[in-house]
C-alpha cells in the first residue's frame, strides 16, 4: 500500500510539467469553419478547437476558417490554405509579444491585434517567396506557389476618418524590400 501511495505520487510530479506545458501553448481558437479544417496531425478543427503554439491548420478545397489569437489578432484561411504558426509569445497585461507566421500556400487575410499595435516588428509573416512586417493594418497574402506571393494592403490608410493608425507593410525577398502604405495597393514577390 506505502509502495502505491509513492507511486501514485511520483506519477503525479512527473506529469505536472505536461499540464503546465498544454495550458502555456494555447494560443488561440477557431472562430468560424467552414468545410473540412484539419491540423498538422490530420485532427478535424471545428468551432471552438483550441490553436496551439506550432500548429499548422490546413483548410481543403470549399472550405475557410477565422482564428481569433490571445492577442486579438484575426486570421481568416481561404480554401486551399496551409498555415503555420512559428512562434506566438504574448503577455495579456503589458501587450508585448512576438508572432511569427508561415503561409505556405493558399490565402490569409490578417487582422492584426495587440502584438502588431505595440511594437510593429514583432509580427513577422513568412510566404514561400519572402517575408512581411505590418503595422496595424489589414492586408491579405496569396502564396500562389513556391515562386510568387501576392500581398495586398487593405487598410486602414493616412486619411481614414475613424482615427485610427495609419498602417504600413514592408515586404522582402532576402535582397531588396519594399513600403506599402496606401490601401488598395499591392506587391508581388517573385523568387
Amino acid at each position: 500500500m506505502l509502495l502505491n501511495k509513492k507511486l501514485l505520487i511520483l506519477l503525479v510530479f512527473l506529469l505536472m510539467p505536461n499540464f503546465g506545458k498544454a495550458n502555456t501553448d494555447f494560443i488561440g481558437v477557431i472562430g468560424a469553419a467552414v468545410g473540412e479544417i484539419t491540423n498538422q496531425n490530420n485532427e478535424k478543427l471545428s468551432n471552438g478547437s483550441k490553436i496551439f503554439f506550432g500548429d499548422t491548420v490546413i483548410s481543403n478545397q470549399n472550405s475557410n476558417a477565422q482564428i481569433l489569437f490571445l492577442d486579438q489578432t484575426i486570421l481568416t484561411l481561404g480554401e486551399d490554405t496551409e498555415l503555420t504558426i512559428d512562434e506566438f509569445i504574448y503577455d495579456p497585461n503589458s501587450h508585448d509579444g512576438s508572432f511569427v507566421s508561415n503561409v505556405k500556400s493558399g490565402t490569409v487575410k490578417f487582422i492584426t491585434g495587440q502584438i502588431s499595435k505595440k511594437n510593429p516588428e514583432n509580427l513577422e509573416v513568412k510566404f514561400p517567396s519572402g517575408t512581411l512586417g505590418a503595422r496595424g493594418t489589414e492586408f491579405v497574402v496569396l502564396a500562389e506557389n513556391k515562386n510568387e506571393s501576392t500581398v495586398v494592403l487593405l487598410g486602414p490608410g493616412p486619411e481614414n476618418s475613424l482615427g485610427m493608425i495609419p498602417g504600413n507593410l514592408i515586404l522582402s525577398d532576402g535582397i531588396s524590400s519594399v513600403n506599402i502604405t496606401n490601401p488598395g495597393f499591392e506587391a508581388t514577390i517573385k523568387n
